[in-house]
């Protein structure tokens, strides 16, 4: 409040009363000292107006207008309409729902992220892309088989001659 570096000895020693001399109370030897020294009368005058500033934040605002009451009851009335419905009974799960839903994006979102950014690499083969068909890509059927003999171990293999 008072400047330390040039306010005097006598300055210090009588700012414990100050308070009391803004409060209203007489002190002549303070009196005669802010007479005297600017710096103390800059310090009473900023002090007077941090009061008077604090006053006048404390008292109340003017009165409420004549359509207060009546708007604060409409909207007392509407929000228990609103709470007797039977719509009410949803609204704390389509809450939960969405919070849920949210909460899923975000996670999906944040593994594919994660996926995207620290996954090992795959090593997919390339294989070359062609749009025709040749006979060699298709299965080939046994050949005719040259002599009976060849019929009969044939059938002998698969144990079908019985």
């Amino acid at each position: 409040m008072f400047n330390q570096s040039k306010s005097s000895k006598g300055c210090v020693n009588l700012e414990a009363r100050l308070e009391d001399y803004l409060d209203g109370a007489s002190d002549f030897e303070l009196q005669r000292h802010l007479g005297e020294c600017a710096d103390c009368r800059a310090a009473v005058e900023d002090s007077r107006l941090a009061g008077e500033l604090l006053r006048q934040a404390l008292e109340p605002s003017s009165e409420p207008s004549a359509a207060f009451l009546p708007g604060v009851m409409a909207r007392i009335r509407e929000e228990k309409a609103r709470a007797e419905s039977p719509a009410a009974f949803w609204r704390p799960l389509e809450l939960l729902a969405s919070r849920l839903a949210l909460t899923a994006a975000v996670l999906l979102f944040a593994l594919s992220a994660y996926l995207v950014e620290f996954a090992p690499g795959r090593n997919v083969a390339q294989v070359p892309s062609r749009t025709e068909i040749s006979a060699a890509d298709l299965p080939q059927p046994p050949q005719d088989p040259v002599s009976n003999e060849e019929v009969l171990q044939s059938l002998a293999e698969r144990s079908n001659g019985r």
